[in-house]
């Protein structure tokens, strides 16, 4: 299965194939601001369950409460996980959003275990839980299962209204940030806050020449 990354620029096209340079940006980067004129997500890495019906509540007294339009919201530490976002799709309407130099990877598991193979225990990244996938687009009313207490899967799902994107994504986060249960929770009624905050700068990771196993599309 085919990814596809796109660049504005040839020479990044370039560095990816002959260097095999990932830029990984934080996921707060993707909440707090807009890239190349395509709409940002302010709620990237932050699940939602919001029934129409209201949110029901099971007190530890015993009574049930309902809250009328209220959400239940499950949220990873943006500031400590690092993506790395391509396309399922080669298309022209992508390109004029995101660059006209497309890099096709055939097999984004290559990046993955070349990923794997730069874990260390004095790694500051957890490369040992390296995670990948394409992006899940959910509807708000679909209950979160186990997903909520899961940051590898909430780095892998989004709101039903970017389904246009068809992303697929490798992230990786700092030690311990992607173990069970470690997320934030909030319960509220309304829309939810968007997390505006300072946003920490990419990191740049090298994992070989791809030049043999990867073709460059020019749009």
């Amino acid at each position: 299965m085919s990814i596809f990354k796109y660049f504005t620029k040839e020479a990044h096209a370039l560095e990816l194939i002959k260097k095999g340079v990932l830029m990984m940006q934080p996921l707060s980067h993707f909440r707090g601001r807009e890239a190349d004129g395509v709409r940002g997500d302010p709620l990237d890495g932050i699940l939602t369950y919001a029934p129409e019906n209201g949110l029901v509540m099971n007190m530890e007294d015993g009574r049930v409460l309902t809250l009328e339009g209220g959400s239940f919201n499950s949220s990873v530490s943006h500031n400590d996980i690092f993506v790395y976002c391509a396309s399922n799709q080669l298309s022209t309407e992508l390109a004029k959003m995101f660059g006209a130099f497309c890099v096709e990877i055939p097999d984004p598991e290559v990046l993955v275990r070349r990923l794997k193979q730069r874990a260390h225990p004095t790694s500051q990244l957890d490369y040992e839980r390296v995670v990948s996938g394409k992006v899940e687009y959910r509807e708000h009313t679909k209950e979160p299962g186990a997903d909520w207490a899961l940051p590898e899967r909430l780095v892998l799902i989004k709101p039903e209204g970017f389904a246009w994107q068809d992303e697929f994504r490798i992230a990786v986060g700092k030690r311990n940030t992607m173990s069970v249960e470690n997320v934030g929770l909030t319960i509220q009624t309304g829309p939810v806050d968007s997390v505006f905050q300072q946003v920490p700068a990419p990191i740049f990771l090298r994992v070989g020449k791809l030049t043999d196993i990867v073709t460059l599309h020019r749009f």
